[in-house]
């Protein structure tokens, strides 16, 4: 909500990672003039995040768009927000799954840098990889 009001032009996004209870936390996003929610499943992340994180955390990506979509709408938000999703989204089926279920973007990182010549090092934070 702050982030808003000192720059109303600003797009704001907020990622949220698939849990129980994610549709309730989007809504407060939501109603806090957020543009983007993006809700992250559980194989999502970042190469800088511990490995307990990436493989212990969250829910599928699939019951968390399920959960805030469905969420919104009973409140009369949905229309206020963008639904993004990411977390091992890797083929087209996937896409179609997750625009049925409520989502509007999509995230693809793994696939997508393997191609480019990634090696999973886990080590994106150090910038050191070969």
């Amino acid at each position: 909500f702050d982030l808003k009001n000192s720059n109303p032009s600003a797009r704001v996004s907020v990622k949220l990672v698939s849990e129980v209870g994610v549709g309730t936390i989007a809504s407060g996003v939501a109603k806090g003039h957020a543009d983007n929610i993006l809700i992250s499943g559980e194989n999502g992340g970042t190469g800088a995040s511990p490995l307990t994180s990436i493989k212990h955390a969250g829910l599928p990506w699939e019951l968390g768009i399920a959960e805030t979509h469905k969420t919104l709408v009973m409140n009369d938000l949905r229309s206020r927000v963008r639904l993004q999703t990411d977390g091992q989204l890797k083929t087209g089926r996937d896409v179609a799954i997750a625009c049925m279920l409520g989502a509007e973007e999509f995230g693809f990182a793994t696939g997508p840098l393997i191609a480019l010549g990634c090696i999973m090092m886990r080590k994106c934070h150090l910038n050191t990889c070969p």
